[in-house]
């Protein structure tokens, strides 16, 4: 949604190559987000994962929304 905060985690060998920033317009036909500051690394994704291509290993990065909390509530049994 427009306003929420976002990062981008790596996708590289470098641990500190991640982006952050507030969305400013999002589609909804293409998924495509404009952020409200221009990127500092190169973040690579793909709708399938590359598992099969790197032993295992899926190549493609996290998105993580920083706006809002998410509580998970279970039972201890």
């Amino acid at each position: 949604m427009e306003g929420d905060r976002l990062a981008l985690l790596p996708t590289s060998y470098q641990f500190d190559a991640f982006d952050e920033g507030f969305i400013t317009s999002y589609d909804t036909e293409t998924g495509e987000v404009q952020l409200n500051t221009p990127l500092d690394y190169y973040h690579w994704g793909q709708a399938e994962s590359t598992g099969d291509h790197y032993n295992g290993l899926d190549m493609r990065g996290e998105v993580i929304l920083l706006s809002r909390n998410v509580v998970i509530k279970g039972e201890d049994i």
